[in-house]
């Protein structure tokens, strides 16, 4: 996609960075999912909906985790890669919920990465991926 240069409404944390500069694992294994929903304000109070807008996960490379493991490495000292999954949430929804997600090899479908917003800090600070939808690979 191309933006214009003078475009005052473009939202940083919307740009897709170029993926060959980063190595993206072709899978992963999740090790938490947080299910994110959307919030309305009614009399200005902010009122959670069912709404699903995206679940958020940390996960980790699944051949690093593989390999690891079949060595009898812990994976604890691995950096955790922050995942953003914002397609098909309503049924991620429900295997984060009950957990089916973890500990999994799963396979992103059209993964991107993106900055990633430091909340406490409130500034850009490091990457995260971000991918439409997941396909579970089994144990």
């Amino acid at each position: 996609m191309t933006y214009n240069m003078t475009d005052t409404t473009l939202k940083i944390g919307q740009l897709d960075l170029d993926m060959t500069q980063f190595e993206v694992p072709k899978n992963i294994v999740i090790l938490s999912a947080k299910v994110n929903n959307r919030y309305n304000e009614v009399n200005g109070e902010k009122i959670k909906t069912e709404e699903v807008t995206k679940i958020t996960c940390t996960a980790l490379d699944a051949d690093k985790v593989k390999v690891l493991t079949e060595m009898g490495i812990s994976t604890d000292d691995l950096k955790a890669i922050n995942l953003e999954i914002v397609g098909n949430v309503d049924k991620v929804a429900m295997l984060a919920q009950n957990e089916s997600l973890l500990n999994v090899p799963i396979e992103l479908v059209k993964p991107k990465v993106r900055l990633a917003w430091n909340m406490a800090r409130s500034n850009w600070a490091g990457v995260k991926l971000v991918c439409e939808d997941i396909k579970i690979l089994g144990a």
